[in-house]
């Protein structure tokens, strides 16, 4: 029961807060053409992403707003963007660069990034990934797992309210066997804090982390039985 519990509140709590908070009020997403997509409560309001150079915001993509619905931040998974979708400062090639250039410098799947809304105006990027061994081990063969899991810290008070990455490319995760797709998070109980949740490739067990204000803890994996 406390399994199934764990997975429901898992699965539900993304939702609520980001529509208590409005941190996802606003999707980008496109190929070639993007647009960004607003949950408005008289419907949902469809707007070109104006911009010189429009990134490919396909399956991997992610996005946030501030707490008031403004778009903020958005993701083709590998490379962190303003709302105008150019590259804040340190945002460019945020996995290992042999993999970066081999998947044409974004993620063609599904829940392979994700942000984090932090007190003080800070924000957690998190990226499951292939290490640059990994990839020439790999390569030809489409079911290898990724082994990476990576995060970076962006404050948005730098720049003048630009942002900046101040820290890149964090190893959470190396030499795991993990879904290529698969993550999702939810917020602590304390309301500020986050969990982290990303399958393990082709198994049963789901790592878990806690994202906290200044720190990132390791709470290790839940084994779900498998269905009889």
């Amino acid at each position: 029961m406390n399994k199934i519990l764990f997975a429901l509140i898992a699965i539900a709590m993304p939702f609520v807060n980001s529509a208590q908070s409005k941190h996802g009020k606003v999707w980008v997403t496109g190929s070639g053409i993007s647009y960004k997509i607003k949950f408005e409560p008289t419907g949902i309001v469809n707007a070109l992403l104006d911009t010189f150079y429009s990134p490919y915001f396909h399956s991997g993509n992610s996005a946030i707003c501030d707490t008031n619905g403004n778009l903020l931040l958005c993701s083709d998974g590998f490379n962190v963007y303003d709302s105008n979708a150019n590259y804040i400062d340190g945002g460019d090639t945020l996995v290992p660069k042999d993999f970066y250039i081999d998947q044409d410098g974004w993620s063609a799947l599904s829940q392979s990034s994700i942000f984090l809304p932090m007190e003080n105006n800070k924000y957690y990027f998190i990226t499951p990934t292939m290490s640059d061994f990994r990839l020439a081990d790999c390569l030809g063969n489409n079911n290898c797992f990724f082994d990476l899991l990576l995060y970076n810290v962006i404050d948005m008070n730098a720049n003048n309210g630009a942002g900046k990455v101040v820290k890149r490319m964090q190893v959470l995760m190396n030499g795991a066997a993990l879904s290529k797709t698969q993550m999702m998070a939810c917020r602590h109980a304390n309301g500020k804090d986050w969990w982290l949740l990303k399958q393990g490739g082709d198994s049963n067990i789901v790592y878990k982390f806690l994202f906290a204000q200044d720190s990132v803890y390791n709470y290790g994996f839940q084994k779900f039985d498998s269905p009889v």
